[in-house]
């Protein structure tokens, strides 16, 4: 006979709504009323049909686009637009510090102009018109991307444009550019050529997994290394602060213009102070995060050497080194699913029933989750107002409440997360590891989430982030956010990072360390998986017919998609039927 599962410090769900009907293993399809293309720097629009499409990174160098580097000089007698075009054009003068661009500038602006403040991306041709004052000219530019001066990039909506004023004044008889904005403005395909993304790797707060913070930088191998250290000693990305850390002090800079890099071997010369002030334990940490970070960034690094005062530390004996970073942790091969109401697993071969599980028949389970270790599980009710978490041996608990309830997730340490689905903002989080008892949620209000149907949130392979896929007045958002914790208890999420996606997708799950995988899903269409990465180009791959649910180990080619009844994977570029009999599989997380 099955007991009453326990309703635990329960969050109440809003009054008059819990007993709206929820279909049962699938997340509503979201009309909308626009498409938003997916516009970021250096990458086309996401085709919605074909066969699994493969897309390149934006590397500089290796890009197949023809982009002409030539840095024209000023000629003489030319118009103030040609001055101008001139000018924009002369971007691609990174090597040398635009010294033709600063040629169009006055001499007053070219020592004050800074190129490394922003650089715009666009699309098209751009147009150049007089302003409203005399000798005043707009630029205006159909934006995609902007990058600030520390490599951070977003990705703008569709259709945004930015105007740029310029004022021209005649010296020597010659028009010239007396006052523009700092930074660059570049065409896709050169920005494409001339920056590639890196990831800075923080660590989360137990000083266990290594947190990729994508970076858009130029130049070469030295000037990259250069880039990349100056970047991490400024700290996180906005969306990640507070959510991971740095083990280089606030303060700490670099003692020399540059990094050298000589067989493997790159020297970094640090402020003394600071360096020699830390402790054993902390250089160990500062080199197994730069070296993680130069080796992933760069192929001719093999070791890392800090200086001060061009005299190297004492980085302690082999005996007291820290462990290196755990990079995109990985996820166990078993997915956890559902198969006649009851808990099952798939190895990639076999449906079993999960051992020691209690029915839960009763309770209508849809969205299983699944624990890093495989000792525990959650679902929802078949309302989707309700979590419960189960384990061997143990009842099902109602550890959450709240209106349409996220498919739960887990982090690696053992933490169950869910958010309300009613525009609320709240999200909820509780430590549900096997054998808690009473386990009491942390309700967390987000504010960026106030007004935003919650249709996803899933939490990442290094715990330190969340995706977020939400919907308002029918224009989707794919989201991450960083997790700012208290010790271990969950405190806040940061204000997000948004990709650019095609369509409404409601669905979604990490696919890497960088990547997701959305789909919108359908029980009649065609549905198409869309896998997007902060440091790449998407990938849209075959879609099929009545596509409720996706799934996600690492790497494209570990994408599973699933109707009510079938589970399909990749093949070559084709789907195939992996399993049947089973309903939303998941893997860990």
């Amino acid at each position: 006979m099955n007991k009453t599962p326990r309703d635990i410090h329960a969050v109440p769900a809003h009054p008059g709504r819990a007993g709206r009907p929820r279909r049962k293993g699938l997340l509503p399809l979201l009309v909308t009323a626009a498409v938003v293309l997916f516009v970021a720097a250096g990458c086309a629009a996401i085709p919605t049909d074909g066969p699994v499409g493969k897309s390149d990174p934006v590397s500089p160098r290796t890009h197949s686009v023809d982009v002409n580097y030539a840095q024209n000089k000023p000629v003489a007698g030319a118009s103030p637009e040609s001055i101008i075009r001139g000018f924009i054009d002369s971007g691609t003068g990174i090597d040398d510090d635009f010294q033709t661009a600063r040629q169009y500038l006055t001499a007053g602006l070219a020592q004050s102009w800074s190129a490394d403040k922003r650089t715009l991306v666009y699309s098209n041709a751009f147009s150049v018109k007089p302003g409203k004052t005399k000798d005043s000219y707009l630029a205006t530019f159909d934006t995609v991307s902007s990058v600030d001066s520390t490599g951070v990039l977003t990705q703008l909506p569709a259709g945004s444009t930015e105007t740029l004023e310029m004022d021209l004044v005649q010296v020597d008889g010659e028009w010239r550019i007396a006052k523009a904005p700092d930074g660059l403005v570049l065409s896709q395909d050169t920005f494409g050529v001339l920056f590639k993304p890196v990831s800075l790797y923080f660590y989360d707060s137990t000083y266990t997994y290594g947190v990729p913070d994508v970076r858009w930088l130029s130049g070469g191998s030295s000037r990259t290394a250069t880039s990349i250290v100056r970047a991490m000693l400024a700290g996180p990305a906005p969306y990640l602060k507070g959510a991971v850390v740095s083990a280089f002090p606030t303060g700490m800079a670099l003692a020399r213009e540059s990094v050298t890099v000589n067989n493997g071997l790159a020297k970094v010369g640090l402020t003394s102070a600071p360096l020699l002030q830390s402790s054993v334990r902390q250089r160990q940490q500062m080199h197994a995060q730069l070296l993680v970070t130069l080796q992933k960034s760069l192929n001719d690094v093999t070791e890392v050497q800090f200086l001060a005062d061009d005299r190297e530390v004492d980085m302690g004996g082999s005996g007291d080194l820290v462990p290196p970073m755990v990079i995109d942790n990985g996820v166990p091969p078993v997915q956890v699913g559902l198969a006649k109401n009851e808990l099952v697993s798939y190895d990639g071969s076999t449906v079993a029933a999960v051992p020691g599980m209690a029915n839960i028949a009763e309770l209508a389970p849809t969205d299983p989750a699944m624990s890093y270790n495989g000792k525990d599980f959650a679902f929802l009710s078949g309302d989707g107002n309700h979590a419960f978490s189960i384990s061997a041996g143990h009842e099902p608990l109602n550890v959450a409440n709240g209106v349409a309830l996220t498919t739960p997730s887990f982090a690696p340490n053992g933490w169950l997360w869910t958010a309300a689905g009613d525009g609320s903002g709240m999200v909820q989080a509780v430590n549900v590891n096997a054998g808690a008892k009473d386990p009491a949620p942390v309700v967390i209000n987000v504010p960026w989430l106030v007004g935003q149907q919650v249709t996803t949130l899933r939490i990442s392979r290094d715990g330190t982030r969340a995706l977020v896929v939400s919907n308002a007045n029918g224009i989707s958002r794919v989201s991450i956010t960083g997790i700012s914790k208290s010790g271990d208890v969950p405190k806040e999420l940061t204000a997000p990072i948004n990709l650019a996606h095609a369509g409404t997708p409601t669905v979604g799950v990490w696919a890497g360390d960088t990547s997701v995988a959305v789909i919108a899903p359908s029980g009649k269409s065609e549905v198409a998986v869309q896998v997007l990465d902060l440091a790449r180009a998407p990938i849209t791959l075959a879609p099929v017919k009545g596509i409720t649910w996706i799934s996600a180990a690492s790497g494209v080619r570990s994408v599973h998609i699933q109707t009510p009844t079938e589970l399909y994977a990749l093949v070559g570029n084709n789907w195939q039927v992996a399993a049947k009999g089973l309903s939303q599989a998941s893997f860990a997380g």
